[in-house]
């Protein structure tokens, strides 16, 4: 009876050392591709170092406790911007109770600043995925009506809106 040859006659250290090089070039193999999926989840998730262009990266949180002069005013221009090309013309009755003295109500700030960064993130992508709709769905339908409803309390009452007669609302 003749025995199946499976492998060639090696000395045993010889096959050992053939077997680790095979399992070498998986465990390589392996770990290129794992680079490969590594930079593509991060660039989904906008983690990388250098943004690419291809996903919307968020800015740093502005500290309102602490912007003064030129630098407060540039970042309330760039919420203001975002109030009149997104929130006021997308946003129906939402938007319609925005006071104009926003700007002056420093949660109003916060809240404009995470809106205007979040609606980024879900909107300016250039795919989206299950998890990107599910996302825009809960915008849509409890965090953007919360954030509006806190902003109106915020701002309903403060006294920088003025009736025709000149005593406050």
């Amino acid at each position: 009876m003749e025995r199946p040859v499976s492998e060639p006659e090696l000395p045993m250290a010889d096959l050992t050392l053939l077997r680790l090089a095979e399992h070498a070039e998986r465990l390589a193999a392996l770990d290129a591709g794992l680079a490969v999926l590594t930079e593509q989840v991060a660039a989904l998730l906008g983690e990388q170092d250098e943004p690419s262009g291809k996903t919307y990266c968020p800015i740093p949180a502005p500290q309102w406790w602490r912007l003064q002069g030129d630098e407060r005013e540039a970042a309330i221009a760039r919420l203001a911007a975002w109030v009149e090309q997104v929130y006021r013309p997308s946003y129906g009755t939402l938007a319609a109770s925005l006071a104009p003295c926003w700007p002056q109500h420093p949660l109003v700030l916060f809240t404009f600043d995470w809106l205007s960064e979040l609606h980024s993130v879900l909107y300016l992508q250039p795919r989206r995925s299950a998890s990107m709709l599910a996302g825009q769905a809960e915008w849509q339908t409890r965090l953007l009506p919360a954030a509006a409803e806190q902003i109106a309390r915020e701002t309903s009452g403060c006294g920088h809106r003025k009736r025709p007669g000149g005593t406050p609302r």
